[in-house]
């Protein structure tokens, strides 16, 4: 029965083991950052992370509540995002009919994860990761059909239009967590993050000419932006406050990020409340250095007194995303006129966030866990785009293999400009985004 269970469980995540990232990742970085399976599952709380080479990334002091000697983990993911845009079709009246989908996206991109933990001292522990995360990658195609009659009677494919941006990353953290008394640990965590991939692509493909396009001829522009390599930092502890009451608190110093030339930028629009795509087709833009904010991390564990092992965890976030900014450098040869005419430094009006993570986990007598998270995900843009994630997961050990696997799913809804603007055609000035995220993850760990 309990390998009934565990295979179960399997098959339902793995049929969700997809993901991506929305047309804003590469200003909020979108998703939640993940590197261990039973993470996931709690809903995204950093107390999943707990014994584990993945706590680099939130909280280096949880790494030491691992009862092993040495522990070897690796995990892969699998990320997508299911995007659909539509407009409301209106009668000669002005009424309501329908929204039409006129494009519909969805793409998956795996990751993976290796660490290790090993205990250097009877008080002090050291821990090293590898993680690759799809920071963004968002890969837009439509097609366009003319017009044989009438407006919205469309049926021959005269072209596509084309939107791509990716940037993938490679993180490798190392960190120390230290045991000065027996309820407190202390960590430290350094992680450098280093570009694995980064190129953005417009293109407008012309196969005949039709008055649903904005060019005439085919006009099609690529870039492959260039990362300096990145040092973050985090300090954290986790206090026994009492037998069954643990607390735990962590600290991500800010940082800045250098790119050196690209193709789409995304900037203020005054006159919207969601940041405009400007286009330098003319890559007059030498650089940008954007800082991204610090945060603040705190969590409780409770350990209730059941006959079943029972553990709730709660974890608030604290992000202070109104000190975060964007620095332009225009080439100094650059014709002003060729500045993207959207193009705008003034500052993108972000709002601070804080975020609650919430979880539950069951190990039934037969010893498998059961787990289950809510993460409630403001959007730091705007309100509009908040998520609410769900998340599950569940896990199985045999001998000193431990197999971890966990899902998780949300959807979002707002409403945004035509990525590609058309003049001829009569429509309301916003689409309405859909945007539908799954996401699968199993970590192996094994225990020396």
């Amino acid at each position: 029965m309990k390998r009934k269970i565990f295979t179960l469980t399997i098959l339902v995540l793995l049929t969700s083991m997809m993901w991506g990232q929305s047309f804003f990742s590469p200003l909020t970085g979108d998703l939640p950052e993940i590197a261990d399976a039973r993470l996931m599952a709690l809903g995204f709380s950093a107390w999943g992370d707990a014994g584990s080479a993945a706590a680099l990334l939130s909280n280096a002091a949880l790494t030491g509540l691992s009862k092993a000697k040495l522990s070897l983990v690796t995990g892969v993911n699998a990320f997508s995002i299911k995007e659909k845009r539509s407009f409301p079709v209106q009668d000669s009246f002005g009424d309501f009919i329908a929204d039409n989908t006129y494009v519909l996206n969805q793409n998956w991109y795996p990751d993976f994860h290796l660490g290790i933990n090993a205990r250097l001292l009877a008080r002090m522990r050291l821990s090293l990761l590898l993680n690759h995360s799809n920071v963004h990658d968002f890969r837009y195609e439509e097609e366009i059909r003319g017009s044989l009659y009438g407006e919205y009677n469309r049926d021959p494919l005269v072209g596509n239009n084309r939107l791509y941006q990716r940037y993938s990353t490679l993180t490798t953290s190392a960190g120390l967590a230290y045991n000065p008394f027996k309820s407190l640990w202390l960590g430290v965590a350094f992680n450098q993050i280093a570009t694995d991939q980064s190129e953005q692509k417009y293109e407008i493909q012309v196969i005949e000419k039709s008055d649903y396009q904005e060019s005439d001829v085919t006009i099609s522009y690529l870039a492959e932006p260039k990362f300096e390599t990145v040092i973050t930092s985090n300090i954290g502890l986790v206090f026994d406050l009492t037998r069954h009451l643990s607390l735990a608190a962590s600290y991500r110093f800010p940082y800045e990020t250098v790119q050196k030339g690209g193709l789409l930028f995304l900037v203020n629009d005054m006159t919207q409340s969601l940041p405009a795509m400007a286009i330098d087709s003319s890559f007059t833009i030498e650089q940008v250095t954007r800082r991204q904010p610090g945060e603040l991390r705190l969590g409780l564990c409770l350990k209730p007194v059941n006959i079943i092992p029972t553990r709730l965890f709660f974890e608030i976030v604290f992000q202070n995303w109104e000190k975060a900014s964007a620095k332009y450098i225009i080439k100094s040869d650059a014709d002003s006129n060729k500045i993207p005419a959207n193009f705008s430094d003034t500052p993108i009006p972000y709002r601070n966030v804080t975020k609650f993570h919430l979880g539950i986990e069951h190990v039934f007598l037969s010893g498998v866990p059961f787990r289950l998270g809510f993460y409630y995900d403001p959007n730091p843009i705007d309100a509009s785009m908040d998520r609410n994630w769900f998340t599950a997961g569940t896990g199985y050990q045999i001998g000193n293999f431990n197999l971890e696997v966990s899902g998780a799913f949300t959807t979002s809804e707002y409403e945004y400009q035509d990525l590609f603007p058309v003049t001829a055609e009569k429509r309301v000035e916003f689409d309405k985004v859909r945007e539908r995220y799954l996401v699968g993850m199993l970590t192996l760990r094994y225990d020396f």
